[in-house]
């Protein structure tokens, strides 16, 4: 019996083990060989949405640019598949495909970087020069369950979708090579520059129905700030411009304010104003006192019209300071020139030689 007992157990399992071996290798091989029909089962679907949409329209020549991810960026990924389906698209239909290196140079060429609105005239020069009838774009989204990609038909001349697929592709083969190698690639850190400053535009006219003003000067004087103004009545009659006093001031990019002093302006254009006749011209300076602390280099000027129009404002902006005219050294005075010495008379008793 002892003996009996050892044998049966080995003789049992002995016909076994090559089936096991047998089936754990059909299994580990039949994967991939799965996953790899299924691979092109729907890319074939996807091709075959986009070919169907194409022929219904009547149309046989397509573009098909790179994809693009969720974020619209193009990635080796998006270009893989972007080749898959140009690939595919030859297969499952009566379709003609552009090559994709001249499809790339000619967008370059015409600087078309994506198929939108905003791009319709590069898209249309595009699509003539390629003679394209259809561009194919695409968007790709990594899912538990695959890859989604999702194709669109764009009308080169409308820059409207015309026509879309979309399938499901599983992980296999090269795609789940480049899905690794995105997974593990280091991510580049992006510097975010910082925004330039804001450009100030300069203003130094300004012109209504009735008149122009042309602000000619703005100079730093030791104590003030000059401003010189150019007024042409364009009316057809007599006019008197004024502004207020205290609500027309110079301002920097701090929003400090300067403003004219009633004392040093009681016959300026912001206290009595000006007179100017039909089709003449008047220059007006307005002083603005500078005393505990000096604007920068950039200042704008605020007008409140008070006349012709009432309550009416304007702004002359981006106004650089002329730096102060500083008179020539005084010339040393020169020297008196010396008087002439008297020359003395001969002497009467010195005989003549």
């Amino acid at each position: 019996m002892y003996n009996v007992g050892l044998y049966m157990p080995n003789s049992t399992l002995t016909p076994m083990a090559p089936l096991l071996l047998l089936i754990l290798f059909a299994v580990l091989w039949s994967s991939p060989v799965l996953a790899a029909s299924k691979y092109e089962d729907s890319l074939k679907e996807l091709a075959e949405g986009i070919a169907a949409e194409a022929i219904k329209l009547k149309k046989e020549r397509l573009a098909v640019l790179d994809f693009v991810d969720q974020k619209g960026v193009v990635t080796p990924i998006g270009q893989f598949l972007a080749e898959e389906l140009a690939t595919q698209l030859l297969v499952v239909g009566n379709l003609k495909v552009v090559d994709h290196k001249l499809l790339a140079a000619t967008m370059k060429k015409h600087q078309l970087t994506q198929v939108e609105a905003t791009q319709a005239k590069a898209a249309r020069k595009v699509a003539k020069a390629l003679r394209a009838d259809l561009f194919v774009t695409g968007s790709f989204l990594e899912i538990p369950e695959g890859v989604q990609v999702t194709a669109k038909l764009v009308g080169p001349y409308t820059v409207q979708f015309v026509g879309a697929s979309r399938a499901i592709l599983p992980k296999a083969g090269p795609l789940a090579a480049l899905l690794k190698q995105q997974a593990t690639a280091p991510k580049e850190v992006t510097v975010v520059p910082k925004p330039p400053a804001p450009v100030i535009p300069v203003s130094k006219l300004h012109e209504n129905e009735l008149y122009r003003v042309i602000l000619t000067s703005i100079s730093r004087q030791p104590d003030h700030i000059a401003v010189e103004l150019l007024f042409e009545n364009r009316s057809g009659r007599d006019l008197r411009i004024a502004c207020q006093l205290q609500d027309t001031y110079l301002q920097d990019g701090q929003g400090l304010q300067w403003k004219q002093d009633v004392t040093q302006s009681r016959e300026t254009l912001c206290t009595r104003g000006i007179e100017v006749p039909a089709a003449k011209k008047q220059r007006i300076t307005m002083s603005y006192p500078v005393k505990e602390k000096a604007p920068g280099t950039t200042v704008s000027l605020h007008v409140h019209e008070t006349a012709p129009r009432p309550d009416a404002v304007f702004t002359f902006t981006g106004l650089e300071l002329e730096p102060p005219v500083e008179a020539p050294p005084a010339a040393a005075p020169e020297p008196a020139p010396a008087e002439p010495q008297p020359v003395p008379a001969p002497d009467a008793a010195t005989p003549n030689s």
